[in-house]
């Protein structure tokens, strides 16, 4: 075990102790409890003979069974590269942020000067990256961000208004990037979803899950569920079609699918509702003195 694990690990038994876990029979109870469960957990994915995941933002379609990843289709190229403008933006945003904030002019400074290094190697490569359609509003975007950041390092004070009256100089710019890459990645998932479809046997299809993985924030009206519902059907959404929000990698969205998959049959078991357990367990209070249901939700509403 390197010294790093071994941190970890030790940082992982502290916290435990701190909480009382160990010696608390009722969380060893609960842990015995949901280690069955995640066994089976593991066996419904296997016995599982369709489903797909994708990543937000990277365009691809994976193909899974029987709990294997066995296909990736391909995405549309652009996605993947316009997304380290926004990524521009970003990192533009925090190093103003730091400037006005005040707090370490040092590190602030720094920041900066890392800014302007990486914008200026993104102008360089932009022409390459991109094609010239996407290329000229880009190169845009980025130049008033570089001039931003020469002014910074210029130690000229960094003030309120001045990174969004940039961005505003350039919106159009930015719109029409984005606009244009949202066409193409919905044409090539859509593309995806359908070669998918043409692979898969009828019957495997109708019961298909299709998993979309991402944040908790990127849940509303993300372009791979768009795509996904123009094959699978408006009605497959919540049903079929799941939002796992903050499954960030594959490995991520197995385990989620394989829960939702799991707590959809617990649901009918116990409740006989197949949707119950994608609700939380105390749901019908919460609605009761909410006034009616909230935050997007999985299952038929």
């Amino acid at each position: 075990m390197n010294a790093g694990a071994k941190g970890e690990s030790e940082i992982s038994a502290a916290t435990l102790a701190e909480a009382g876990t160990p010696d608390d029979p009722i969380a060893k109870l609960n842990m015995t409890f949901r280690s069955l469960y995640g066994a089976n957990r593991e066996q419904v994915l296997e016995e599982t003979p369709l489903a797909a995941l994708t990543l937000i933002g990277t365009g691809e379609i994976w193909r899974v069974e029987h709990g294997r990843l066995t296909k990736c289709y391909q995405p549309d190229q652009t996605l993947p590269k316009i997304k380290g403008l926004m990524h521009a933006v970003l990192g533009a945003h925090g190093a103003w942020s730091q400037l006005l904030r005040g707090r370490d002019s040092t590190a602030a400074l720094q920041a900066a000067n890392e800014l302007n290094e990486a914008l200026a190697e993104a102008i360089e490569c932009v022409s390459a990256e991109l094609p010239v359609e996407l290329a000229h509003p880009a190169r845009d975007v980025l130049a008033e961000l570089k001039a931003l950041s020469d002014g910074w390092l210029s130690r000229r004070r960094a003030t309120a208004n001045e990174f969004p009256s940039a961005l505003k100089k350039v919106n159009p710019q930015l719109e029409r990037v984005i606009t244009a890459v949202g066409q193409a990645a919905y044409a090539a998932l859509r593309e995806g979803f359908e070669a998918f479809r043409s692979e898969s046997g009828p019957n495997d299809w109708r019961q298909c899950f299709v998993g979309v993985c991402g944040p908790g924030q990127g849940r509303r009206d993300n372009i791979e569920i768009a795509a996904a519902m123009s094959v699978m059907g408006r009605e497959a959404v919540g049903v079929r079609l799941l939002y796992l929000e903050n499954a960030l990698t594959l490995a991520d969205g197995l385990r989620f699918l394989a829960a939702a998959l799991v707590e959809r049959d617990l649901g009918k078991a116990v409740f006989d509702d197949q949707y119950r357990m994608w609700r939380d367990l105390l749901a019908d209070t919460a609605i009761e003195y909410a006034g009616g249901s909230f935050f997007p939700q999985m299952g038929p509403e």
